[in-house]
């Protein structure tokens, strides 16, 4: 499992030291996260994307799935991601807003238009 620390900044160059503990209970499984985020892309976005494999991503508001959103099709398969969404590790609400949908929209128009759906 890859874990994401987004909440730390790394200097250009020279010495880095991280130290750290992190304590929390993750309530939402990956698998869970990755298929709230199949049913609301699909059913609110397009019927041809779904979630990906998520990366755990420790944030100061807590942790968080990061679901990559893919673009599919019948005779092409996968043909990449177009965003992602992050879903709360430990309530499963989605962390959505206007910008993140438009980047997904778009996206996913784009790579369709390249790909002659």
């Amino acid at each position: 499992m890859t874990i994401l620390l987004e909440t730390i900044t790394p200097p250009g160059r020279g010495a880095f030291t991280i130290n750290f503990s992190v304590s929390t209970e993750i309530v939402v499984s990956a698998e869970e996260a990755s298929r709230a985020v199949s049913v609301f892309a699909g059913n609110r976005i397009a019927d041809l994307l779904h979630g990906g494999a998520p990366t755990l991503v420790l944030k100061k508001q807590g942790a968080f799935w990061r679901v990559p959103v893919i673009l599919s099709s019948r005779s092409y398969g996968q043909i990449g991601a177009v965003g992602a969404i992050d879903v709360d590790a430990q309530t499963g609400v989605l962390v959505l807003d206007e910008t993140i949908l438009h980047e997904i929209e778009t996206n996913a128009e784009r790579l369709a238009a390249g790909a002659a759906l």
